[in-house]
């Protein structure tokens, strides 16, 4: 495999990740879908505030609570930031009924 593939390939495994843990991994510890995972600390990547991610979606939201953010708008490094913050680590509480529409 080159270098290339799998630098997709490891972004993949992070996106994937998230949004497991935001929708699959919620739902199963009872809080169900409707609401977001807000981040205990919100991130400040490249200028955007990412403070939570939709738990029905898996999408990533902006402070405002009204934009989302594309994963592939991140580099590697910024998503293992993401992926530890999230996945590892669970640095996130669970908001109902703020996801978006």
């Amino acid at each position: 495999m080159d270098y290339s593939s799998k630098i997709l390939e490891m972004r993949d495994n992070i996106h994937r990740d998230i949004v497991q843990e935001a929708t699959v991994r919620n739902a199963v510890n009872g809080n169900g879908s409707n609401g977001v995972l807000l981040f205990k600390n919100p991130l400040v990547i490249r200028g955007k505030v990412v403070a939570s991610v939709c738990c029905e979606t898996g999408l990533l939201v902006l402070d405002d609570n009204d934009t989302i953010v594309k994963y592939k708008d991140f580099s590697l490094e910024e998503l293992s930031v993401l992926h530890r913050i999230i996945v590892e680590t669970k640095q996130y509480t669970f908001t109902l009924n703020s996801q978006l529409v």
